[in-house]
């Protein structure tokens, strides 16, 4: 590491900035694209902070729910391939579904174990108790998701005897014999792509990969699935009968959907390559550019940003409540509130908090994000007001954030 490596920030916290990955993933190369400052930032190490790398995450309950849905999905296909089950009609289904307590226990297993893992988070841990209970209300909706993804997965029975078989130079999952494989590592080792695949069926003459979705559709997925038809092309390892692709599905909860396979899956690979390219010397540069827009808004690490506190895009829309904004405390108003100037155009502001606790350092420029913003009848400025949902980052004493 040298000092061109290391980078400070306007709220304190030091960062050390990321190389490019050996391998991309197709969700690294889409937040490269969207915005170079955004990937470091979030990649980054912050030994200060915590001995992981990247940015502590801030997890919402629609994500949380998503990533459990999937891990309880690929709970239930792995454990049907291991008894060899090749249809949900198979009566051995119903005992593997039993066995793990039924889709609702699956369910709950599935949350609690990534509700843990939230728990090493020091952005989320004041956080957990409440997400908790508001995605533990969700269990039924949760339980639904899973087992209609389940009824949609294709099931390719495994022969006798051959189960996934590692490969010394791979470092992923090794070849993928016939059969069903939930959440399957493919990579491209030459062009330096990776991906976690859903759901690889493969058979003896070709093989389908489908990719499950709690979201809405969007082209974006249909773009991942081609690409992840073209790691299966080039995975020689994973792949190395050379069997083509029969299909890409998209699972919804709702939906299904067809993909089309590419018309010319060079022409993919070399538009992939370029991408990577363009990539890694964007990465490279030890201060990536940033691009401001809208997208900033739900931008996990705008609060480490000077472009964003910059643009006009702090604001958000006129019409909405919420709002980031730099805050400069002047003085103590009341119990829990306290006098300010927006920064930098000085407006008066009213910081309201939602403990007597609370204690900022004055004088100092603090970075605010998710305030709820209204205008003040008796006040000629704005009443900024901190929910559970708010963080804070800066100088202060006695609010949790990560940067306390």
């Amino acid at each position: 590491m040298t000092d061109a490596d290391s980078f400070g920030t306007a709220v304190g916290i030091t960062g050390i900035w990321p190389e490019p990955p050996k391998f991309w993933s197709f969700s690294a190369l889409d937040e490269v694209a969207l915005c170079p400052r955004r990937y470091a930032l979030s990649r980054a190490s912050y030994p200060d902070l915590w001995d992981r790398p990247g940015y502590p995450e801030r997890v919402s309950e629609a994500a949380l729910l998503g990533t459990a849905i999937h891990e309880g999905v690929e709970v239930v296909l792995r454990e049907l391939n291991q008894v060899g089950c090749d249809s949900l009609a198979d009566a051995r289904a119903v005992e593997v579904i039993r066995c793990l307590g039924g889709y609702s226990e699956i369910a709950t297993h599935a949350l609690n174990e990534q509700l843990g893992k939230l728990e090493l988070n020091p952005r989320m841990l004041p956080r957990v108790d409440r997400l908790r209970q508001r995605a533990s209300s969700r269990l039924t909706e949760m339980r639904r998701a899973i087992q209609t993804l389940v009824s949609r997965s294709p099931l390719s029975l495994r022969k006798p005897g051959t189960d996934r078989v590692r490969h010394a130079e791979h470092r992923f999952d090794g070849r993928l014999t016939v059969g069903t494989h939930p959440e399957a590592t493919l990579c491209a080792r030459e062009d330096r792509f990776t991906g976690r695949v859903d759901l690889v069926a493969v058979y003896p003459e070709h093989a389908d990969i489908v990719d499950f979705k709690t979201g809405s559709h969007s082209e974006r997925h249909e773009r991942q699935l081609q690409l992840y038809g073209l790691l299966w092309l080039l995975d020689d390892v994973a792949n190395p009968d050379g069997r083509p692709i029969r299909s890409l599905t998209l699972g919804y909860v709702d939906d299904v959907r067809a993909v089309a396979l590419p018309d010319d899956w060079e022409a993919l690979r070399i538009g992939l390559r370029e991408e990577i390219l363009t990539a890694d010397d964007l990465v490279r540069k030890r201060r990536p550019p940033a691009s401001p827009g809208v997208h900033c808004w739900h931008c996990p690490v705008r609060q480490l940003c000077d472009e964003y506190w910059e643009s006009t895009f702090v604001s958000r829309d006129p019409g909405s409540v919420i709002t980031d904004a730099a805050v400069r405390v002047l003085s103590r108003h009341g119990p829990s509130s306290w006098n300010g100037t927006l920064v930098p155009d000085g407006t008066a502001v009213l910081l309201r908090t939602s403990t007597e606790d609370a204690v900022f350092e004055l004088d100092r420029e603090m970075r605010i994000l998710d305030l709820v913003v209204a205008e003040a009848e008796d006040l000629d400025g704005l009443i900024l007001t901190l929910t559970q949902h708010s963080e804070v980052f800066g100088p202060m004493s006695s609010i949790t954030t990560p940067s306390a």
